[in-house]
Order: structure tokens, then sequence, then C-alpha cells
């Protein structure tokens, strides 16, 4: 009885507590969706900038004084492996770089040029058994890339080599890049509110 008058004359300190006491509760599924959510902001948008301009892992492998191997594998959010090709005993390379085409405006013969479009780079390794390799290269590192595949085939005497290369710096590499910075503070942001319990502004 003398519970459910103090109830009746002042429920707002009970109200209060149950209001505390829920959002403790509540704290691991609200920190569960902001992970998910921030990943979510990440993955799905960085999921197709890599796969349009991806980036590669070559696995050179000396399997003896005459025959190098070459495994290509094409990453998606520069850690996924999605697809991989082997170069059997390479034999030599092919390099080119083509040059972006100019954007034009409405027409594409008379239309009034606004940009050009970014150059793209091929490297094709080509082997002794089995199909070339090719894969997209950064113009700007091709022919390093193309050197020391070469010097680790005709000068080196390691087992194995890796590389790490890009398609295309700028829209392959620092625009996921940040799009991540930009979905970990905004992560942040968000736990930081949970853990007040203060609103974002």
């Amino acid at each position: 009885m003398r519970h459910a008058l103090l109830q009746l004359i002042d429920p707002l300190p009970l109200s209060d507590a149950m209001q505390k006491d829920k959002k403790r509760r509540s704290r691991p599924v609200e920190l569960l969706r902001a992970v998910y959510s921030a990943a979510m902001l990440f993955c799905i948008p960085g999921l197709i900038i890599t796969f349009i301009s991806p980036t590669f892992i070559i696995k050179l492998d000396r399997i003896n004084q005459e025959r190098v191997d070459a495994t290509v594998t094409r990453q998606l959010l520069f850690l996924i492996p999605a697809f991989k090709e082997t170069a059997v005993d390479i034999r030599d390379m092919k390099s080119k770089t083509m040059h972006g085409k100019a954007i034009r405006e409405g027409s594409r013969t008379t239309g009034r040029i606004v940009g050009n479009a970014e150059d793209e780079g091929v490297l094709q390794l080509n082997s002794r058994s089995g199909a070339p390799v090719s894969l997209s290269v950064s113009p700007v590192n091709l022919d390093d890339i193309e050197e020391e595949i070469s010097s680790f085939i005709n000068e080196s005497k390691e087992p194995s080599q890796h590389l790490w290369v890009t398609s295309n710096w700028k829209f392959g590499v620092l625009l996921p890049g940040a799009i991540l910075l930009f979905s970990l503070i905004v992560f942040i942001m968000a736990v930081r509110s949970i853990l007040t319990g203060k609103t974002l502004e």
C-alpha cells in the first residue's frame, strides 16, 4: 500500500529508472546496428568500385631455373580474392597504354569536350603452355611492374615474390579509401552517441 501511494505521488523517478534500464539492455543491439550500418556504408559502394577498378596480387613462383609461373588474383575491397588465373611457364610479356578518349557533352562526335577518360594500362603475361593472362595496371606503374617481373625471371634467385598492383589509383584506391574513412567516422560517432546517450548533432 505504501509503495503504491509513493508511486502515485512521485511516479517520475520509477519511470526514469525503467527508461535507463531499457537503454542499458538495448546498447548491445544498437552497437550491432552501428557495426552493420557502417559495414554496409563501406561494403556496398566499395564492392561496386573495386569490381570496376580492381586491384591484383601477382604471385611469382620459381618452379625451377627455367620455369616461372605467375598467379594473378583479382581482389575486391583490397582483401577478398574474387578471381584467379595462372600463367604457366612465362615466355614473355606485352604491355600497352590506352589513352582515354575525350568526353563530350551531348553528341559523341560534335558535342563540347568536357574532359578526358582515364588512361588504362594492360599487362599481358604469355605462357609457353595455356592461354595468356591479362590484367589492368595503372599506367603510372606499368613499366615498373613489367621490369620487376622481368627481373625476377632473369636475375633473381628468390623462390617466390608477391606484387600488388592497381588498375586505377584514383578510383580503385583513393575513392574506396575515402569511403572507408567516412564509414569509420560515422561508426565512431554512432558508438559515442550510444555509449553516452547523447544524440548526434
